[in-house]
């Protein structure tokens, strides 16, 4: 039955009054609701959404006050109707809910032109300002666990779809009907989000609504990049749709698990490309940056409809903007276009690319041998200055292009990961959310290429091993969901990868337990190990302290691979871990394997070429100011207020040590995983960009060599492992 109120509020609604507005939303709400078990409802379920979009939009207001009054009158006749009269008028219902819709998203695409620029900016802001949602955010998420669960399986279905459609359009991407069916998939879940209050799924698909709508209006162009960010919002949304359902669609608990889901910098991903990435007209252009108002606008295109002028003749003829704006406008409009033909891309095999990278580090090296020739011929050989310095030029720039070339973001392997961990979660009866973080770092391909299977095993065994069941994290006061934070940034010279869960932590006792068991360690040499000691036996073959064998773990085979995987790629990885709270795996990668900047220097007869952005300090000091103490090589130095341990070179690569004659050392002092260490050599030669080669497996024995390197002269020199190097002194 439609209360009176709602039909007081239409009759007596006046322009601008955007409190009579609301409460014929909230009214609209309670009517959708009456009917959520009727055909009608799917019908005028988008009625609240339409009505409240009209606060912005007060020049259609009345228009559309009226045509809510014939819905609202036809709704009211309909509860007392035959058969045959309910069909009649839930025709009637259909094709003025239509109406309504038509009129507000005519009025949007005019008022849209006129806000876009300011506003988007403005929002933008907001929008990457904001962390989390506050309960607030979902005070009006409604308490009917039959609609929500309604609407997971419709929200669902709706993503299914669209995943379908959109694996079509990365082969057809201009294809205009499929373009239209993922904008419809997304205009349900949003207005059916946004009618029951669940207001981060309304947020998340609003914003991909607004990119199709561009797609679809032809401002932007659907790339493949682009469908890998849609295929990571909709992993989001399946992820708080499978939190929705862990809490068995109990508005209270997913309200409180809701507000500690971080979804705003995807948000906030969205709008930049929608900005950045949309063709806009001049109109648009010069309206944005203040020259034109919306009704000189209007007045152009309305001339521009009666004659065959073009929009930049009308304004200069009519003397509405300057010449100098309209250039700059036409400029900018070149530049959004050159933009978004950048997205485009061409494929190059690994293969090809990698051989090109090799050529180009010989021609590195051939420069390099080049320079010193000349140097050493200066008067023999008639070569200006200037000649060299542009082929070292061009050989640098060639080299920064194709290195580039080699590096791609780790997004496409963090999203895979959201896959993997979706389906071991589902697998295990588990709800977990994954928390990405800068999925933009770049890495080299070769890198790439390997960590996937490093990485994908770490995401099992955490969720395995670390998250708790729903009931066991419920009974220790955790939220149902567990959580795993997924994050890479540059670190120094190279890339580090965290994976963290808030899992059960590690039980060392386990581990301590089964590696007696399996006689790596006495029962009495146990109380000297360190937690990285106990660690390091999860890496060994076949260690396990599972005690069941299932589809996920068991085997004493993932951690094992982690560390064979990471060793092609010159990667280590450490384990943090609290019981109760936490483990995390730090993953320490190099940033390339092809060209690094190196520190170079000799032992004995040899070069050794340490990581340039490792080193600290160079210190010569006298030998007497060596802390030793008796029958022993270690030595300590006192330097600038800390002790630091003196690591003689000659030891670890096992060189002949010739004292100097007057007594004092020559040292780089390293800053590794916050300790200093003071690495004794016998002369610096000094920084270079280096090619690193593969030593094959001729140095396997050797874990302090990452590689070998050809230098100008043509001598051959090796590349030291910090970390490596390191523990060959332990």
């Amino acid at each position: 039955m439609i209360k009176d109120h709602i039909k007081s509020l239409i009759s007596n609604f006046e322009e601008g009054d955007a409190l009579a507005l609301a409460e014929i939303k909230e009214e609209c709400i309670s009517i959708v609701h009456q009917y959520s078990n009727d055909v009608l409802y799917e019908v005028i379920h988008t009625l609240p959404d339409i009505i409240k979009s009209l606060a912005h939009t007060p020049l259609i207001q009345v228009q559309c006050i009226q045509v809510l009054e014939k819905i609202v009158d036809a709704i009211d006749k309909y509860n007392d109707a035959g058969e045959e009269e309910k069909k009649k008028l839930l025709k009637q219902i259909k094709r003025n809910v239509s109406k309504l819709d038509k009129i507000v998203e005519e009025q949007k695409d005019t008022q849209t032109n006129a806000e876009d620029g300011e506003e988007d900016k403005d929002t933008l802001q907001q929008v990457e300002k904001a962390s989390f949602y506050s309960m607030e955010d979902f005070s009006h998420l409604v308490d009917d666990q039959k609609l929500l669960q309604q609407f997971y399986h419709e929200a669902t279905e709706h993503l299914d779809s669209a995943q379908f459609v959109l694996l079509e359009l990365e082969h057809d991407s201009s294809n205009q009907e499929l373009i239209n069916t993922v904008f419809r998939n997304f205009h349900t879940i949003k207005g059916s989000s946004s009618f029951l209050g669940i207001k981060n799924i309304e947020d998340i698909s609003h914003a991909i609504e607004d990119i199709f709508a561009a797609i679809r209006d032809g401002k932007m162009l659907l790339s493949r990049e682009l469908v890998d960010v849609i295929f990571y919002g909709m992993e989001l949304l399946r992820n708080i749709l499978d939190i929705m359902q862990s809490y068995e669609f109990k508005a209270g608990e997913i309200k409180k698990s809701f507000i500690s889901l971080k979804v705003f910098p995807f948000i906030a991903l969205l709008k930049k490309i929608l900005q950045e990435y949309q063709y806009k007209k001049i109109g648009e252009i010069l309206q944005e940056e203040g020259k034109l108002s919306q009704l000189q606008l209007n007045s152009i295109l309305e001339k521009q409809k009666e004659t065959d002028k073009k929009f930049g003749q009308i304004v200069t003829e009519e003397r509405l903007v300057e010449q100098d704006d309209l250039l700059a406008a036409l400029q900018k409009q070149q530049k959004l276009k050159s933009k978004i033909k950048k997205i485009g891309f061409v494929k190059v095999s690994n293969e090809k690319l990698n051989s090109l990278i090799d050529y180009v580090g010989e021609l590195v090296i051939n420069q390099s041998m080049l320079k010193q020739e000349i140097e050493r011929n200066r008067g023999a050989i008639n070569i200006s200055e200037r000649t060299l310095s542009q082929a070292e030029m061009i050989t640098s720039a060639i080299k920064d292009l194709v290195l580039s070339m080699g590096m791609v973001p780790i997004e496409e392997v963090f999203n895979k990961l959201r896959v993997v961990a979706r389906n071991t979660a589902q697998e295990l009866q588990k709800t977990v959310f994954i928390e990405v973080h800068g999925e933009e770092t770049e890495l080299d391909r070769n890198v790439i290429e390997t960590i996937y299977d490093p990485l994908m095993h770490i995401i099992r065994n955490a969720i395995d091993h670390g998250i708790e069941s729903p009931a066991e994290r419920d009974a220790v006061g955790k939220d149902k969901v567990g959580r795993i934070t997924l994050s890479a940034e540059h670190k120094g010279s190279g890339i580090e990868i965290i994976i963290m869960d808030d899992g059960r932590g590690i039980d060392t006792k386990k581990i301590l337990d089964k590696a007696i068991a399996m006689q790596l360690i006495k029962k009495e040499d146990v109380g000297k190990l360190t937690d990285k000691d106990i660690y390091n036996f999860m890496f060994l073959p076949g260690f396990s302290t599972s005690t069941n064998v299932t589809a996920v773990s068991g085997r004493g085979v993932g951690l094992d691979v982690v560390k064979k995987g990471l060793e092609q790629i010159h990667g280590r990885v450490e384990i943090h871990s609290e019981p109760g709270k936490f483990t995390k795996f730090v993953i320490k990668l190099p940033l390339t394997l092809a060209i690094i900047e190196g520190f170079v220097t000799v032992v004995g007869g040899n070069r050794y070429v340490f990581p340039f952005n490792s080193v600290e300090e160079i210190l010569v000091f006298d030998a007497g100011s060596l802390q030793k103490q008796e029958n022993s090589n270690e030595a300590i130095l006192y330097h600038r207020d800390m002790h630091i341990p003196v690591i003689f070179a000659h030891d670890i690569f096992k060189e002949v040590y010739t004292p100097r004659q007057d007594n004092r050392l020559l040292s780089l002092i390293f800053m590794f995983d916050q300790f200093k260490y003071c690495v004794v050599v016998d002369s610096i030669i000094g920084k270079q960009e280096i090619v690193v080669k593969s030593l094959g497996t001729m140095l396997n024995d050797y874990q302090y060599f990452s590689g070998g390197t050809i230098f100008g002269d043509g001598s051959i020199g090796f590349v030291v492992d910090l970390q490596g190097f390191i523990e060959a002194v332990k």
